[in-house]
Order: C-alpha cells, then structure tokens, then sequence
C-alpha cells in the first residue's frame, strides 16, 4: 500500500510540474501566451478537487519520504539514491518563496496578476527569488526524472523506449528555461518604464509591503520546520541504535554464488537481512535500493526457513515473475527472528540486466525454442595462409556481420565457437515465432556473407563460404556457468541436432539445412527446394530436412 502511495503521489506531482514546466517554455513567445496557458496547464490545479489532489499527493510524498529515511536501517546508499534524497528535502526550502508567492498570495489575499506580476516578485527587487527559481528548476526535474528512471529500469519495455524518455527528460527542462529566462529578461526590460509597473501594481501597491511580510514569514517558517523534521529523523534513528546496539545471540550464516566467501553476522532485532548484510560491509546485490521491486537481492534459505514470517504479497509477487522456489527469498523483505543460513544467488555486482533477464534460481527452464548453428567452410585452410592479426580483423568483421543479422531477426546470439555460431529463438516467446525468426535469420545470413565478400573480395578473392543449420524442440534454458563466464545458453538434444544438420552441409554440398519440424512450426513452405530423410549421429531415426544452396534462395520459394 505504501508502495502504491508512493507511487500515485508521484504520478499526480509529475503532472503537476511537467504542466508548469509547458507553461514556463511558452516564454520563449511571449508572456502573453504564458498567461493565456494559465487556464490550460495551472488552473485546473486550483479547482477543489486540483487543490485537494495536489495537497494531498504532496502531504503523502514527504510524509513517505521521511517514513523511508527514519526506516533505513543503514546510511551506506547508491550516489543516485542520496542525489534523490538530498533533492527531495531541498524543494521546499528552495521553492517556498515562489508557492507564497503566487499560490500563497492568492489564497491570503485574492492577488491573481499572472506572470509578469511573479516575475518582477523575483527579479527587480532582488534577485534572490529569481535565483532560487532557476537552481529549483533542474533540482525538480532531477528528483523527478530519477525517480521514474528507477521505477521504469524494471519494466521489460522501458529498455525500447529509454532513448525517448531521456530526449523528453532533456528537452522539457531546457525549454522551461529557455522560456523563464526569456520571460524574466522581457519582464526586467518593462519595469525600466514607471508607466508599465504603475499598470502593473495598481491594484495591489499598496499592499506590497504586506505581501512582502507575509512571504518572508512563510519562509523564515519553511526553512526552520523542514531542517527540524530531518533534525527529529536523525535523533529518532540515534535512538534507535542506541537501544538495539545490543546485538541479538542470533547469527547469520552467510554464502556468497560461488561458496567462495562465507561470513557468520550477529543479528540486530527488526533489520531486514539486506541491511544486516550492509551494516556489516557484506556486498550484496540490490538493484531497487531495498524497495522490492527487482529479484536481484534473492537468497536462499539454506537452515531456518520455519522460522521466518511468510512472505508478504509484494515479495510473493516478484519472486512468483521469477518461479522462485518455496526456499527463496527478497533480503530486503525478509526480517529474521532466530538464526538462519542463506547462500546468495546472484553475485554483489548484479545489475540491472540480470532483473530484465528473468533468470530461474535453479538454472534453468524447458521451453520449446529454435536453435541455429553456423560455421565457416574451409577456415583452417585459408587462416594458414595469413597472419594472426590478419586473421582474427576476417574473424572479427565476419562475427560482427552473422551476429548483426541473428539480432535484427529477433534471436539470442548465444556463444561464437572458434570460427562458429550458436544462436537460440524464441525465448519467453512461442516455438512459432522462433522458428519463423530463426529462418528470417540464415536468410539475413545469408545476405550479410555475400555483403561481406564483396568487400573482402581483394584480399580474399574466393570469399567465405558457410553453413547453417536450424532444428526446433525442448531445451533447458537458463543461466549457466560460473563468475563471469555465465550467460544465458540452452542444452538437450535440440542443439546437438542443430550442430549436426549445420555439419551435413559440408557432406551434401549446401549452405542451409533446415528440419521439416521446423519450417512446418514456422507455417511458411519451401516449395521447389530438395526434401530429404537424413542420418543423424546419435538418433535412431532418421531426420526429414529440406536443402537450400544458399538460405537467400528462400526468398523466391
């Protein structure tokens, strides 16, 4: 509930700012379109149920805020966690002026004057509040932006459409400040005119040094409360440790991925295993910050499983997206109450890639995918005849070359091996799909390989020559290998089937070989080209494949 809070708040504060923020850009064009936009982008906010939305989701936001800092069991955060912390408390004291100032004003005393009113305020008898404006600004726009970049990163379809939020988040700012800037210099051009700041204040001169008075006070009052709740947050935590300085005689027994590390922690009372884990300089992953909302924290619970409280709904939810099993659980959620054993299952430097892979806890998965292998004819013979540097520059640009096209295809380029290709389809998507990609791909191959002689046709005149095969079925697919050398891969009786048809296109002088398994998943047909029952090594029966010189030749059958 919290979480969703938190949430909705946000969303409706977002609102609220890019609005201003579209309102502030039209000062690029006049102040006349600033105040004509009034009605569009500010006023609905001061309606009732506006006021009423925008008061509440700010009350929840820094009530929530400093809920969050007093429960922190620990200080030891990420750089954009403290930039977002630091930022949120610094919005009030930086913006009070300006809310009193025209909000404020409104509410005291009827004053309603539109932007050139708030921007000679800021500028002409000081320019102190002009100032803080401009140092608010992109301080609002970082504590915004970073607080959906970090809610988004988890969503599977944030990744396509980053480079548009980041064009959104650079653009919106710039031009709030083009138009304030512009709007405060025409503003600051006026008031040399007695005429233009006479019709200006003419209904409210007499007022100003009241108006004046009353922002000061609201100021002086903002800037003593806000530092005093953060003041009574810090005393509340010393408190805190003071009184659970006793350490529990409970222990953590802890393990690291690969059982090369292991630790024994005294417990405290009330801590979550992942602040446990950071008052005691362990490292581990944490992508969200603790907030449970990524799986990379998860441990398993080797010894003292009974013990602990069940998961909650939020926690079952993300280690249900992860078919985590029964003995799996979020370090950030699960708070201990006797002594427990845990192994981690992700190593400390984690990231975000590892939360979009949706990796299984036990390694792996069975699903139903295509796989394709490709290597080069001959390679051994033409490498004799070159040397090294020459030889891994041909090697390089042909692996750049076949992995381009397996990655336009929609595939998962699994391992290149020595001179060849392993790549997987349709992963988390339907064996239709894959299969129908994995064909789209040796056509691309194809295409590539004959775009590449061409360009190497002087110093290699009789070019590279491949062969690709492609088969579909059940696999086990997951994560698998050890440290660094662990990526996503696929084993069973799948993949040796497509490295040995990938093999017979040496013996039957083709380039591709496809499995009638295969192109009939596919839903595409391959009239005209040679179908045949093959032998392979290692199965009892034998295999019905169609042939193609060339995987391009596809394309006109």
């Amino acid at each position: 509930m919290l979480t969703r809070l938190r949430l909705i708040s946000g969303i409706i504060l977002t609102a609220f700012v890019v609005g201003h923020f579209i309102n502030h850009a039209l000062g690029i064009i006049s102040l006349k379109a600033m105040n004509d936009a009034l009605k569009y982008f500010i006023q609905p906010w001061r309606e009732p149920i506006g006021e009423a939305l925008i008061m509440l989701a700010l009350l929840v936001h820094v009530v929530l805020a400093v809920q969050a800092l007093y429960q922190k069991q620990t200080l030891k955060m990420r750089a954009h966690e403290w930039v977002q912390l630091v930022s949120g408390f610094l919005i009030p004291l930086l913006l009070v002026g300006h809310v009193m100032g025209t909000r404020g004003l409104n509410e005291a005393f009827g004053v309603e004057e539109g932007y050139q009113f708030t921007l000679y305020g800021m500028w002409v008898p000081s320019i102190y509040y002009g100032v803080l404006n401009l140092i608010a600004l992109p301080v609002v726009w970082v504590h915004t932006c970073l607080g959906w970049h970090y809610w988004l990163r988890l969503k599977p379809w944030y990744a396509q459409f980053k480079v548009w939020f980041l064009g959104f988040a650079i653009v919106l700012p710039t031009l709030a400040l083009a138009g304030y800037a512009s709007a405060s210099l025409r503003v600051a051009r006026l008031s040399n005119s007695e005429s233009w700041v006479e019709r200006t204040f003419r209904r409210t001169a007499e007022q100003l040094p009241e108006f004046i008075a009353f922002v000061n006070q609201a100021e002086l009052v903002t800037f003593v409360i806000v530092p005093s709740i953060i003041a009574a947050v810090f005393c509340l935590r010393w408190l805190r440790s003071k009184r659970g300085s006793q350490r529990s005689a409970f222990k953590l027994n802890y393990r690291d991925l690969d059982f090369s590390k292991k630790v024994e922690i005294p417990l405290f009372a009330g801590v979550n295993l992942l602040d446990q884990l950071r008052l005691a300089e362990v490292p581990h992953a944490s992508v969200c910050g603790g907030r449970g909302r990524c799986s990379t924290c998860r441990v398993r619970i080797d010894e003292g499983l009974n013990t602990l409280p069940p998961a909650s709904a939020a926690e079952r939810r993300v280690l249900d997206r992860i078919n985590a099993g029964p003995e799996v659980r979020l370090a950030c959620q699960t708070v201990p109450n006797q002594s427990l054993s845990v192994t981690a299952l992700l190593e400390p430097q984690a990231g975000l890639r590892k939360v979009q892979q949706v990796e299984q806890p036990h390694g792996g998965d069975e699903q139903e995918i295509a796989v394709l292998f490709a290597d080069i004819r001959g390679f051994t013979q033409i490498s004799e005849d070159r040397l090294p540097f020459d030889t891994a520059f041909l090697l390089n640009r042909y692996f750049a070359a076949m992995g381009r096209a397996i990655e336009e295809s929609g595939g998962h380029l699994d391992k290149f091996i020595g001179d060849g290709v392993m790549a997987l389809f349709g992963v988390n998507e339907s064996m239709e799909v894959g299969c129908r990609k994995a064909i789209n791909a040796a056509i691309k191959m194809s295409e590539q390989l004959e775009e590449l002689n061409n360009s190497i046709k002087t110093e290699l005149p009789q070019g590279l020559r491949i062969g690709i095969g492609i088969h579909c079925g059940a696999a086990i697919v997951g994560k698998m290998g050890y440290k660094n050398a662990n990526s996503l891969t696929a084993i069973g009786d799948v993949v040796n089937t497509a490295s040995r048809l990938e093999s017979l296109t040496k013996e039957h002088g083709v380039q591709f070989i496809v499995s009638e398994k295969t192109i009939n998943n596919s839903g595409l047909r391959f009239e005209g080209f040679k179908h045949e029952l093959v032998k392979i090594r290692g199965r009892e029966q034998a295999l019905s494949v169609c042939m193609a010189d060339s995987a391009t030749d596809l394309l006109s059958g």
